[in-house]
């Protein structure tokens, strides 16, 4: 390895460090603030502007806890989505013990995603454990990637 790889090699860990290191608070905020304004968009039933929160590229991917469990595209995430949202009804959800980490133009928010609404008159509820990415594209944080699983009922 020559001299100058060293240098920049030691300067990338040196980097590296940081960004594991560094809380990023602000960023924290700004992602804070996202996931307030998808849970709006949700409730509202405004299926524009929460595409306009996700990545909308073919990195895009998400697992979900209903059907189909197959990993989906950006495109059929947001038909599926907005196919879910439209035989609800008063849809309110939130996150308990969310912690959000940011490394650098990366954020991994990760908590248990607690909803109710009702569907045919009848109200439903549930809980996920939930992991959702972001990334920061152009000054926007955008979802990369989510993933809800079952919330076991402990015995």
């Amino acid at each position: 390895m020559t001299d100058r790889a060293k240098v920049l090699r030691k300067a990338f860990q040196e980097e590296l460090m940081d960004i594991i290191a560094d809380p990023f608070e602000s960023a924290q905020a700004s992602v804070q603030a996202r996931i307030e304004q998808i849970l709006d968009a949700a409730t509202a039933k405004d299926f524009d502007r929460l595409a306009a929160y996700h990545l909308a590229s073919p990195k895009f991917t998400k697992f979900d806890d209903v059907e189909p469990l197959d990993r989906q595209d950006a495109e059929t995430s947001m038909r599926l989505e907005r196919e879910q949202f439209t035989g609800m009804e008063d849809f309110h959800g939130r996150f308990d013990d969310l912690k959000i980490d940011v490394f650098g133009p990366v954020a991994i928010a990760t908590g248990i995603f607690v909803w109710d609404c009702r569907v045919e008159g009848d109200v439903v509820s549930g809980r996920n454990r939930s992991t959702v990415v972001f990334v920061d594209s152009h000054g926007q944080w955008l979802i990369a990637h989510e993933h809800y699983s079952p919330f076991p009922i402990n015995s």
